[in-house]
């Protein structure tokens, strides 16, 4: 028989798909969590896998938080690849697009994105004896343009990479996230501009680029009951 403890879970994970429109793919891993200043809302964690990214493709899982990690994770993956596919550095605006989504705000209350990083894809790795690193990105940041009460519109630094706090060997590229809370530019088909600051001291020494990426998520969830 399941304990009261296995069956609360079990609800729990169920309002959170009902909230997601979906159940989660096989390629991402939830568990809940709950904290003591307010056992009301209760908080879903996804870590979303995807490998040798296509940032053409649109995203065709029918959970709601993939789509939108799988938004931010192409994102970075996009903006990557236009800096190592050509030897001039494009610093437009880019923009993140939020899917045809449904976000019910009496029940979700807060999501925020709690890592991104990237790294070459396995088979990639492998066969170029292992070389293919990171090493040539000095700096890679996001940003976006939000406007503050009595002073205007400001660029806030949403994501940032530094070559100094790589902890993979270069192996990897590993996001530090500062914005916190995001729901409220997660809007139904909506871009919200994201302006990128790059360097990198030379061009890969692999020249097949095809990323793996991961994306946690953390959203909190107000019970229904």
């Amino acid at each position: 028989m399941a304990t009261i403890a296995e069956l609360q879970k079990e609800q729990l994970m169920k309002v959170a798909e009902e909230a997601g429109q979906s159940e989660l793919s096989l390629d991402a891993i939830a568990t809940l969590e709950t904290q003591a200043k307010d056992p009301s809302i209760f908080y879903l964690n996804i870590k979303y896998n995807l490998k040798n990214i296509d940032v053409f493709e649109a995203a065709g899982m029918p959970n709601t938080f993939e789509q939108i990690g799988n938004s931010f994770l192409k994102t970075v993956a996009k903006l990557f690849l236009a800096v190592v596919g050509s030897k001039n550095i494009d610093i437009n605006d880019i923009d993140l697009n939020i899917p045809d989504i449904s976000i019910d705000r009496e029940i979700i209350k807060s999501f925020k994105i709690k890592r991104i990083f990237l790294q070459y894809n396995k088979e990639v790795d492998e066969h170029s004896d292992y070389l293919a690193n990171f090493v040539f990105v000095n700096t890679l940041e996001l940003s976006r343009k939000v406007t503050v009460p009595k002073i205007g519109e400001v660029e806030t630094l949403f994501l940032s990479y530094r070559k100094s706090r790589n902890t993979c060997l270069y192996k990897c590229l590993q996001f530090e996230i500062l914005e916190d809370n995001i729901i409220d530019i997660l809007k139904p088909n909506t871009n919200v501009k994201l302006k990128p600051s790059l360097s990198i001291a030379s061009l890969p020494d692999v020249s097949d680029i095809k990323l793996d990426g991961v994306v946690e998520m953390q959203i909190g969830l107000k019970l229904p009951f």
